[in-house]
């Protein structure tokens, strides 16, 4: 009959630097955020995975990961987003996929028209009629999106049309 998990925040730590030594087949101990100890790639490599167990399980973040991730990162974090229907900017689910190449304005059916290949991100409601409002490319600039190429597996988790 429910019941909460008593853990204190450095034993929750400890339990994700163990899991990512494991999974990264490193020796226990020898993986730390420290300027001393540690480097860049292990430590954006321990971000993402915190951030896919959080898309996972659906834990709101306090923080906005695209102010927080690395200008490689945040091409990992869109491509996640919109396999998970998350808004790309403040982490809600339910979002949309919203067209970074224009689709359908020149007559062309979205229904009909093959996506593949075509640049997309996931945005709540919200982030996408600002994105509406200010237009594409500011909204694109003041978030430091690219987009994210539409390939299978994306075009199947939002029933896209691939032919």
């Amino acid at each position: 009959m429910g019941g909460y998990w008593i853990e204190t925040p450095e034993t929750v730590k400890q339990h994700f630097y163990a899991m990512y030594e494991y999974y990264n087949s490193l020796d226990f101990g020898e993986f730390s955020l420290s300027d001393a100890k540690g480097n860049k790639t292990d430590t954006n490599q321990f971000i993402n995975m915190l951030l896919d167990y959080a898309a996972i399980h659906d834990i709101s973040l306090s923080v906005k990961p695209l102010n927080e991730l690395e200008p490689q990162e945040i091409a990992r974090w869109e491509y996640r987003c919109l396999l998970d229907k998350r808004c790309v900017i403040c982490g809600k689910s339910h979002a949309d996929l919203a067209h970074v190449d224009s689709v359908g304005a020149n007559g062309g059916s979205r229904q009909k028209i093959n996506h593949l290949g075509l640049r997309a991100m996931s945005l709540c409601r919200e982030h996408h009629q600002e994105q509406h409002k200010i237009g594409i490319q500011s909204f694109m600039n003041k978030y430091h999106l690219n987009g994210i190429k539409i390939d299978e597996k994306i075009a199947l988790a939002h029933g896209l049309n691939m032919r």
